[in-house]
């Protein structure tokens, strides 16, 4: 072949040499709370010239340490790169096991160098732990695979994928064919091309880990613009998205949209008198007792202030007003708790139903007309904009 083992090696050095430092660049852009797995990854990959330097010492270091702590920390390596992605995923890292696995090849090796010597019982060992370990990284995004489009977790779940069947290739090879002498100086096809995989592919690997982060800043920050912190509902723009959705279903299907705007009667009281806290945990106890009201696929979101509205599907002006009435009910009737204090919470509601040619914009300013003649009447009510 055109490409020796030790020069795969070297190239194999110095790309994790790199990655290294480029992981550890990466990682102070990111939160602290997102840089622990980051760094298990990079302990996982500083492992990698370590054991191509212990690989390539063969024949200048005795056998078991070239062979089992070469190979050893190689597969450590892995074990670490797979329990950062279980980790980043929000499942169990089970250290132990991987390491067990480890150590059980570890021991292997030892027994097949120094004990009984045979070079494909090596390669076969070495085969089962690169399966495993790099079974648990593809694994690890199996809720990944189900989504439609590209990221990152599908990219490196997939490329995880492909060393588990490179693995498996050298595997068989070697079981068909055993051959008790040799080294990895001495590489057939398989062998090869999973020497390349450990040494260039966990650039790759690196890669996607360091975009898996990005994508989960970046749905972060998403969520942040589009979530209101407060009190858990949809911001302004996410309700603006969410309803442009629903309309254009609305007209699609040729299906009602009606449209609930909600605010409180006595908001500004309530902060003059008793403090910002208070008026804050009137906004959550607000938004709290309309989930309760609200269908799963209805939309509640908070425009600002104490302003907030509900979007709910496949419901006309009479169903909408029928449903604003159970949330007044449900939010006036509980009242919330302050220091010991029950704080009542009375809202006015302004009801709509989009018409056939609206735009959210309008319905919403004809529900908000609705509710300001609620508040007019005294507060604490349900008013029907008007259909024509």
């Amino acid at each position: 072949m055109a490409l020796d083992i030790l020069s795969v090696m070297v190239v194999g050095v110095l790309l994790s040499a790199l990655t290294v430092l480029f992981l550890t660049q990466a990682s102070l852009h990111f939160p602290p709370e997102r840089r622990r797995h980051l760094r298990i990854w990079t302990v996982g990959l500083l492992m990698h010239p370590l054991a191509w330097a212990m690989l390539a010492a063969r024949g200048e270091l005795p056998d078991p340490v070239s062979i089992a702590l070469g190979n050893g920390l190689l597969l450590l390596g892995f074990a670490e790169m797979a329990r950062a992605v279980r980790g980043f995923q929000g499942l169990p890292e089970y250290r132990s096991r991987l390491w067990g696995v480890v150590l059980v090849a570890v021991a292997s090796l030892i027994w097949f160098s120094e004990f009984r010597p045979h070079y494909s019982a090596r390669v076969l060992v070495n085969s089962v732990a690169a399966i495993v370990l790099l079974g648990s990284i593809a694994l690890a995004m199996a809720s990944d695979y189900r989504r439609g489009g590209f990221t990152a977790a599908r990219l490196t779940g997939a490329f995880a994928a492909f060393g588990v069947l490179v693995a498996c290739w050298r595997f068989v090879e070697h079981l068909l064919a055993l051959r008790p002498e040799g080294s990895l100086l001495e590489a057939g096809p398989s062998d090869m091309v999973v020497f390349v995989y450990a040494c260039v592919g966990v650039m790759f690997l690196s890669l996607g880990f360091v975009l898996m982060h990005t994508e989960r800043a970046y749905d972060d920050l998403r969520k942040l613009a589009t979530v209101d912190p407060l009190t858990g509902v949809l911001t302004r723009s996410g309700l603006v998205e969410q309803g442009h959705r629903l309309v254009l279903e609305s007209r699609r299907h040729g299906r009602p949209l009606g449209v609930l705007l909600l605010d409180m009667d006595q908001f500004k009281a309530i902060n003059d008198t008793l403090g910002h806290a208070a008026g804050d945990g009137v906004l959550r106890h607000l938004a709290a007792r309309a989930r309760l009201v609200l269908r799963g696929e209805d939309i509640l979101g908070r425009l600002g202030g104490d302003e907030f509205v509900a979007l709910l599907p496949s419901t006309d002006a009479g169903g909408a007003r029928i449903v604003a009435e159970r949330l007044r009910a449900a939010i006036n009737h509980a009242h919330m708790l302050y220091r010991g204090e029950e704080i009542p919470v009375p809202v006015s509601i302004g009801v709509a139903q989009i018409r056939a040619d609206e735009s959210l914009e309008a319905a919403l300013q004809r529900a908000d007309l609705a509710m300001y003649q609620a508040k007019r009447a005294g507060g604490d009510r349900v008013e029907l904009s008007p259909a024509g």
